[in-house]
């Protein structure tokens, strides 16, 4: 197995052939084993597929674990930022239409003279 940032390839031990590749932003779930000798992750394949893969080792699974789990953490980071990026670039939002009403509802000047003639 090897883990990035973005992937996580399934790989044969002898010969290093690639068997699968999965994109780190569809891992929807991941556990270890009672004894941490078993880990397991499940992967959102497309609509309605969703794919397991359990692994067992004979020493302790955890740092595949932490490698995956680091790999959603710094996914989720760069999610982030390129949201706030977006919301800086973005253009700000027009004033719509409750900004026209808000005009609408204001007196103008020659209005509230009248208003304050009739009163006084």
């Amino acid at each position: 197995m090897e883990i990035r940032v973005s992937t996580i390839n399934l790989m044969k031990t002898a010969d290093r052939t690639l068997l699968a590749e999965h994109r780190v932003r569809f891992v929807s779930f991941m556990a270890l084993g009672s004894h941490e000798n078993h880990l397991g992750y499940i992967v959102h394949g497309g609509p309605k597929i969703w794919y397991c893969h359990v692994y067992q080792s004979d020493g302790s699974c955890a740092d595949m674990a932490r490698a995956i789990q680091n790999a959603c953490n710094a996914r989720y980071k760069l999610l982030l930022a390129k949201q706030e990026e977006t919301k800086r670039t973005q253009k700000p939002e027009s004033p719509g239409i409750f900004s026209f009403f808000k005009k609408l509802r204001r007196k103008s000047p020659e209005v509230e003279r009248r208003t304050q003639a009739t009163k006084g």
